[in-house]
């Protein structure tokens, strides 16, 4: 013999979608706590890409001062130019997540 149990009626007071808590009842919201690791860990990153595009700039300046010519000279310029570049583009886009995890 089968039963059929009908399912209890949702009480608003319980947590969303059926579940048994609410959402916050547990406390401090973890996410508070990921949100600060995650700004910490973007400060780091920020900090330490700044000190290397930084140093980047001061090796590429002294380079460039480095008394060369030919075919090497041209192409090491050229591409020590595009690295810069990237580096620059780098610490821009490393400002831009800062702004982003602070709102």
């Amino acid at each position: 013999m089968s039963t059929f149990n009908t399912p209890p009626e949702p009480n608003p007071i319980n947590g969303f979608v059926g579940n048994p808590v609410t959402p916050f009842s547990y406390g401090e919201c973890p996410c508070h706590q990921a949100v600060e690791r995650s700004r910490n860990l973007i400060n780091a990153q920020q900090a330490a890409t700044s000190a290397v595009c930084e140093r980047m700039s001061v090796a590429s300046a002294k380079a460039k001062g480095i008394v060369w010519t030919g075919n090497a000279a041209i192409l090491f310029r050229a591409r020590l130019d595009q690295i810069m570049q990237a580096a620059h583009t780098l610490a821009q886009e490393c400002e831009s997540t800062h702004r982003l995890a602070w709102g």
